[in-house]
């Protein structure tokens, strides 16, 4: 009973240690920008201890990070002393418990599958959210697009302006049009949109690319191009859910006849055989 105390006190005192350290990386940062400081500054000890681990994976962690949706990379060095201290404090209580060696070892062995593969699956499965809800608003960018290039605006004055107005609309969004803006500026147009279909690989998106790519190759007009699109794209939309809805009655049917039909059945027969067993 001891040891246990002793190691949730321990758990606690770690995690109290790392919040803190955040909070105080937080409050130098904040004070740096408001005095106008923008030299470096040695990291802490604790950030020190945490960047030894996963140092090699960091920069692909960070980017699953980021297509996740967690824009905060800082988050990244915790990420595997996280995993290791869950995988410590569970074979902690395991050991500490009423169980055979047998279960004690199969708890473990689980217990070190899950924490391996249940963080990636759950950053793998926002990833793939996060590009259908994204691409999903696609056609509320365009739409405004289309206004802004109407107003006078270029396509880059246009990606500017909105990777601003579109935060309070669809962060997500908005991120990935102020990327692909700031790319613009360093590699072109074109490469930065090329850039933008690789991150979000979905049909809208490349047919949004392909429309841009084409309009700074021949200068054709783009405004109505751009209306156009996002009006097929909610058509494209609305086929989808109608056929989603088409597919729900043969989806029914299964536990219909599972949980409807089979009793029912079993409940007019029952009576009859139980009347034949009695008889007999």
């Amino acid at each position: 009973m001891m040891l246990l105390a002793s190691l949730i006190v321990l758990f606690f005192s770690l995690l109290f240690l790392i919040v803190d350290s955040i909070r105080k990386e937080q409050r130098h940062k904040k004070v740096a920008l408001y005095i106008g400081d923008h030299s470096a500054r040695a990291p802490s000890r604790v950030n020190r201890f945490f960047v030894r681990f996963g140092k090699e994976h960091r920069q692909e962690l960070e980017q699953k990070m980021i297509e996740a949706g967690y824009y905060n990379t800082d988050w990244a060095k915790f990420y595997f002393p996280a995993k290791l201290l869950v995988l410590a404090l569970v074979s902690g209580l395991v050991l500490l418990g009423d169980m055979t060696s047998t279960n004690k070892l199969i708890v473990v062995i689980f217990s070190l599958i899950g924490v391996i593969v249940v963080p990636d699956t759950m950053l793998q499965m926002r990833r793939k959210m996060l590009i259908s809800r994204t691409s999903a608003q696609l056609p509320y960018l365009l739409d405004m697009m289309s206004v802004c290039v109407q107003t006078g605006m270029t396509i880059e004055a246009a990606l500017v302006y909105l990777g601003k107005e579109l935060a309070e609309f669809d962060s997500d969004l908005c991120y990935q049009i102020k990327r692909t803006s700031d790319s613009a500026k360093i590699h072109g147009l074109e490469k930065a949109l090329n850039d933008l279909s690789e991150r979000i690989p979905t049909p809208p998106v490349r047919s949004f690319v392909l429309t841009i790519i084409q309009n700074l190759q021949y200068g054709t007009s783009v405004a109505q191009v751009l209306s156009d699109l996002a009006e097929d794209m909610r058509k494209v939309q609305i086929l989808t859910v109608e056929e989603k809805v088409g597919k729900l009655s043969a989806k029914m049917s299964v536990p219909l006849i599972l949980f409807i039909m089979f009793p029912i059945v079993i409940l007019i027969l029952a009576p009859s055989i139980m009347q034949m067993t009695l008889n007999i």
